[in-house]
């Protein structure tokens, strides 16, 4: 999987600086990519409480460990999944079968 930044928006003066939202594309090679946002706020909560370990997590680290300043230098930015980076290593890559039950 491949994470990348795609754009940036600044929050209007009047919000909170925890609303900074960033879109994102996620590509896994399999399907066409999708594109999505994130705001820092579910950034900061998410980081908080997953430990790092593909493409997603490296991006969202990344928002939020980089000073806010420096939020635009983020567009445009790669996060590889590092399972990927290694193809040598032995993992088994998650099929449906791995989602559980569905209602």
């Amino acid at each position: 999987m491949r994470a990348t930044i795609v754009s940036h928006e600044v929050p209007p003066e009047s919000s909170a600086a925890e609303i900074h939202r960033f879109r994102f594309k996620l590509d896994d090679g399999n399907a066409p990519p999708l594109t999505e946002s994130i705001s820092l706020r579910t950034a900061r909560v998410i980081v908080d409480n997953l430990a790092d370990g593909n493409a997603f997590i490296k991006m969202l680290h990344a928002i939020v460990q980089t000073p806010p300043g420096d939020y635009d230098s983020l567009v445009g930015k790669d996060f590889p999944d590092h399972y990927r980076s290694n193809p040598g290593a032995d993992r088994r890559m998650p099929g449906p079968d791995s989602e559980g039950p569905r209602p």
